[in-house]
């Protein structure tokens, strides 16, 4: 989901779990090219489990907002990683395989920070519907393989690709066996963008480093504190910004009526260039994403609409300080399925986790939130129902 231009950004620590290898594993990954239904060809990595393991469990990898690669590798202060290595490696220790491919048009760079090289051309043909299309072929082509022949695909969608991985479910060809959405998009895109830029976003950052009486509200005293934490963030973050400045409606506390005001005009001027379809102008300024991509999931119908027409098993995963889609959206997710009478929804929020699950514990301190954990746990409880089925079946 593409972030706020006036987001915030804070990685909160809260209490994580030491990562611990539950067993020796040996791992084979491969690149693979797959022809898509068009001619244009994508490269994907499959990381396999312990060799001459029977595989009951793929987890297929659903991109976020931009230009995404099979390994996304990124460099964050003065650390280096690949995103999807870690995850699958993850997987592979505990019998799952895992997949990952680029996007249309994307190929991984050597530059950074976004390691990629993009064919603006090819990769603005990825609108949701070819997407969905797009995996349709990939899934058929991963069937197809000896080792996954027994396998059960598990899509695990991030951000934007929760949407996208609830339309290839939808599709019962697919047969897609459950999903995992982490950091989900409840509503349509144009009405995230909206709350985006409500000031519900900027607050939902802002509360925790200076909210010190968590009224909701940020008081005078609070703001200009000396106590560390603030200062840190009034100096550091808000670049020194002085709290009458950001009182835009002089009523002597921060609220997100201030920072609806404050980021106003570089809204109107964002829906401007979307109607103008000036595309260079929201590469640039906004997010690599094309006009066709924008218009189109404008017109999607919302998670909250689809996800009840699904059967298969549907997992959420959401942080309480998510700043990029609303955490009121999983809420109301468990009380449609509830008013539906429908029981296969698991919808769990971690305090204190951001949009990214916290994932930069497992960077910067090698550990794992218990967001990504949990994430870790489910995928692992699926395999060994899948497995238990498969034996049930032969019997």
């Amino acid at each position: 989901m593409p972030f706020p231009i006036h987001s915030i950004l804070a990685g909160t620590l809260l209490f994580v779990l030491v990562i611990s290898s539950p067993f020796e594993y040996v791992t084979a990954a491969e690149v693979i090219e797959i022809q898509l239904r068009d001619g244009e060809t994508t490269k994907g990595k499959l990381v396999l489990p312990e060799a001459g393991s029977t595989i009951h469990t793929l987890v297929v990898y659903v991109h976020g907002t931009g230009p995404n690669t099979y390994e996304n590798p990124r460099e964050v202060a003065g650390k280096s990683f690949k995103y999807y290595d870690m995850l699958s490696e993850e997987f592979a220790r505990r019998g799952i395989a895992a997949f990952a491919f680029n996007r249309r048009g994307v190929r991984i760079g050597t530059d950074p920070p976004n390691f990629d090289r993009v064919d603006r051309d090819k990769y603005r043909k990825g609108v949701p519907s070819v997407e969905v299309d797009d995996f349709e072929t990939i899934l058929a082509s991963l069937r197809e393989r000896p080792e996954l022949k027994q396998a059960k695909i598990v899509l695990l969608g991030f951000s934007e690709g929760t949407i996208i991985a609830s339309l290839v479910a939808e599709r019962e060809a697919n047969e897609i066996s459950a999903l995992l959405l982490a950091g989900y998009a409840h509503e349509n895109l144009f009405e995230i963008i909206q709350w985006q830029f409500s000031g519900a976003s900027s607050m939902i950052n802002l509360r925790p480093p200076f909210d010190a009486n968590k009224n909701g509200a940020i008081e005078r005293s609070e703001y200009e504190s000396d106590s560390a934490v603030p200062t840190h963030w009034r100096e550091k973050i808000m670049q020194g910004a002085d709290f009458d400045t950001l009182d835009k409606n002089k009523d002597q506390s921060l609220t997100a009526d201030d920072f609806r005001v404050a980021v106003e005009s570089t809204y109107q001027k964002l829906l401007s260039k979307i109607k103008e379809r000036d595309e260079d102008w929201i590469w640039e300024n906004y997010f690599r994403v094309s006009i066709p991509w924008l218009e189109e999931h404008f017109q999607l119908e919302s998670n909250k609409d689809r996800l009840l027409r699904l059967k298969m098993p549907i997992y959420v995963f959401h942080g309480d300080r998510d700043a990029n889609v609303d955490v009121a959206g999983v809420h109301d997710l468990k009380r449609r399925f509830e008013s539906a009478g429908k029981s296969n929804l698991h919808a769990l929020v971690f305090e204190g986790h951001d949009h990214q699950l916290n994932f930069f514990d497992w960077i910067f301190k090698k550990q794992m939130s218990k967001g990504y954990l949990k994430i870790f746990e489910v995928a692992s409880q699926l395999n060994q129902q899948f497995e238990s089925e498969a034996s049930t079946a032969k019997r």
